[in-house]
């Protein structure tokens, strides 16, 4: 079968949920690489990965609002994400920048997973309401 035709086949809704999906999967490589690879000695790539992969798994789930409305919430989830793991591990001694950044990453990946699962999975369940329900 040629590529085209398979490309064809996949509906847009499974193959946006693998994309995004390998996008975390991606973003948390990033977080692991610059946290134990590199280990948090570079401070461009641990801004970098402190400040865009929470904001990519608050802007990439939410694709149907408004782009505004995608660019605020991303901002300020990641603002508050990092200001909430700064402030815990200041609290309880805990500090260290590659545990921080495992733990931004971690967090942001399972928020990012876990929106996305939920959007089809209730989008799935509403289409089957409706299909019960239809004539």
């Amino acid at each position: 079968m040629a590529p085209a035709a398979l490309l064809r086949r996949v509906p847009v809704r499974s193959a946006r949920l693998v994309a995004s999906l390998a996008g975390a999967a991606l973003s948390l490589v990033a977080g692991f690489w610059v946290a134990v690879v590199l280990d948090g000695r570079d401070a461009l790539p641990v801004t970098a990965v402190l400040l865009l992969v929470p904001a990519l798994s608050a802007a990439v789930p939410t694709h149907r609002l408004e782009p505004v409305a995608r660019a605020v919430i991303a901002l300020g989830w990641t603002l508050a994400l990092d200001t909430v793991v700064a402030q815990a591990m200041l609290s309880l001694g805990a500090w260290d920048v590659r545990l921080g950044v495992l733990v931004v990453t971690g967090v942001s990946v399972a928020v990012w997973v876990g929106v996305e699962l939920g959007t089809t999975l209730s989008r799935r369940a509403a289409a089957e309401r409706a299909a019960e329900v239809g004539p």
